[in-house]
């Protein structure tokens, strides 16, 4: 199994992000900071829900694969 690593774009996306959110903050927007964490929020339930599809499909996947292997 291959290691989990961010690629360098996600890292670059990840501080990118960090900037924004300490530029907001700095600037003592509130209002920019709120919409920016309900975005992020929502962005995260997107992902969340995206990946335990695909682990659903996979794993799916996998136990058909596998009995199709059996009934050789």
């Amino acid at each position: 199994m291959q290691p989990f690593v961010a690629s360098p774009e996600l890292q670059f996306r990840e501080e990118a992000t960090r900037r924004v959110l300490q530029e907001l903050f700095d600037a003592n927007d509130l209002q920019g900071l709120m919409d920016a964490a309900v975005l992020l929020n929502k962005l995260w339930i997107q992902q969340t829900a995206i990946a335990r599809w695909l682990a659903n499909e996979a794993a799916e996947n996998l136990g058909e694969a596998w009995d199709a292997s059996r009934l050789k």
